[in-house]
């Protein structure tokens, strides 16, 4: 099933992949693609904010995150891979987030507000968009580009926040 979007739509999610891929046309370009396909197996209806689906699908862990509620390590890995796409290192406050004691105090939630401490001190933001799952899922954009990502996403009635705001 192919699915059209309207114009404004795709000027909208083009805008967005752009921002999520950190400005570098090249990897938004392969991001619209792959969006292109994610969206010919998307169901009907997929419009607002059932749109993030095939996105994070095209993003992949490229330009995006998707985290089990339960799983702390993985979070780490991924916000670990965003950053370093970034040329950034977070800062967990301790020599190795991945250490079992380290990932047992902390749980998503707070590791998401640790990173994003860390990545706004570097010009970034982290943004979560509610699954309505058990599992978070987002991407790192520049600071700079919050209120045109909040536009957009306000476009395409989306529902996002940045990281330490999502609980």
């Amino acid at each position: 099933m192919t699915i059209v979007l309207p114009s404004e739509t795709q000027d909208a999610m083009r805008e967005l992949i752009l921002l999520v891929c950190l400005h570098d046309h090249d990897a938004a370009d392969r991001c619209w693609t792959a969006f292109g396909h994610a969206l010919a197996h998307a169901g009907p209806g997929c419009d607002g904010h059932r749109l993030l689906w095939p996105l994070s699908e095209a993003t992949g862990t490229g330009a995006g995150f998707y985290v089990e509620w339960n799983d702390p390590a993985a979070l780490v890995r991924s916000v670990r891979a965003l950053a370093a796409r970034a040329g950034l290192q977070v800062d967990w406050g301790v020599a190795d987030p991945l250490a079992p004691a380290f990932l047992a105090a902390h749980d998503v939630p707070a590791l998401m507000t640790i990173a994003q401490a860390s990545l706004r001190a570097a010009g970034h933001t982290l943004w979560c968009w509610d699954t309505q799952a058990d599992a978070f899922a987002g991407w790192l954009v520049r600071s700079r580009d919050e209120a045109r990502l909040a536009s957009v996403a306000a476009r395409l009635q989306l529902m996002i926040d940045p990281a330490d705001e999502t609980c």
